[in-house]
């Protein structure tokens, strides 16, 4: 190997470096900008419940009563870019053991669409994801009246939504039932003991509730799902320029071989040439 061509693949890998570490400030830019928003919406999603536990403690026969029959809709929440290491194959793993046969697959992110296609489940309806956190309220719209026209279908009863969260630096795939309201877990929350002052009859109310907390659950699907495909994508960079650094230093430590043995060969014929005289 000449010292030119090892001069041409140290100046190819520093390019690519350029590039990772440019994807590195883009991934910390969505991680700091979701991190600051993620708890304000977990906060506002549990106030939410915490109205709906109320609700249902002062007036009991708001509460929707269990049902067995009816289908599901799974909302997955995946990425829309690669270079995130196996954060959507992690979630097609998941998927693949709590999906069932009759279930509705609503999947948002183009690279977890193809994920879950190698596991051969069958997709009922696909969406784009957001790429940036600015992106995620163009998409909102949009994702809600697809989510609420496949619910609307009379087989349809309950409406799960599927993300990775990032808790103490940890991603953890969260499973979470949105509609009907999963009354266990709303049982478990401690209401206000005293009734409130209330200005419109509690049906309006509930329904208001239902509205407000389907928004800020798929709104929060998205904030969570953003940092984490971001959280994954920075320790795969991270990763990548370890070894793009280790390949430069190994390729120049060859280098200064090469150039070492030209130098030592230009040496010997110069003493032969010499000896000729």
């Amino acid at each position: 190997m000449s010292t030119k061509s090892i001069e041409q693949k140290v100046k190819a890998f520093e390019d690519i470096h350029d590039i990772v570490n440019a994807m590195k400030a883009y991934a910390g830019l969505n991680i700091r900008k979701t991190e600051e928003c993620v708890p304000h919406v977990r906060i506002y999603e549990r106030n939410v419940s915490y109205a709906m536990a109320y609700l249902f403690a002062h007036f009991p026969s708001l509460a929707m009563p269990e049902r067995h029959a009816g289908k599901r809709i799974i909302v997955a929440f995946g990425s829309e870019q690669g270079l995130c290491g196996a954060y959507n194959e992690r979630i097609a793993d998941y998927m693949d053991t709590v999906v069932n046969p009759e279930d509705y697959i609503f999947v948002i992110g183009k690279r977890l669409k193809s994920a879950i296609e190698q596991h051969k489940l069958r997709i009922t309806a696909f969406m784009e994801s957001a790429v940036s956190f600015d992106g995620i309220r163009e998409v909102m719209e949009t994702s809600l009246s697809k989510i609420m026209d496949i619910y609307s279908q009379k087989d349809i009863y309950n409406l799960t939504v599927l993300f990775t969260s990032v808790i103490k630096n940890n991603a953890d795939i969260a499973m979470e039932q949105i509609l009907p309201p999963d009354m266990e877990a709303l049982e478990t929350l401690e209401p206000l003991s005293k009734k409130c002052l209330m200005y419109l009859n509690p049906e309006q109310i509930f329904k208001k509730l239902i509205e407000e907390k389907l928004y800020i659950s798929i709104y929060k699907c998205y904030v969570e799902s953003l940092r984490s495909e971001n959280w994954y994508r920075l320790r795969s960079m991270e990763s990548a320029s370890e070894n793009i650094i280790k390949n430069i230093s190994d390729l120049k430590t060859v280098q200064r071989y090469v150039r070492q043995e030209d130098i030592t060969q230009e040496i010997l014929e110069i003493l032969g040439g010499s000896r000729l005289i």
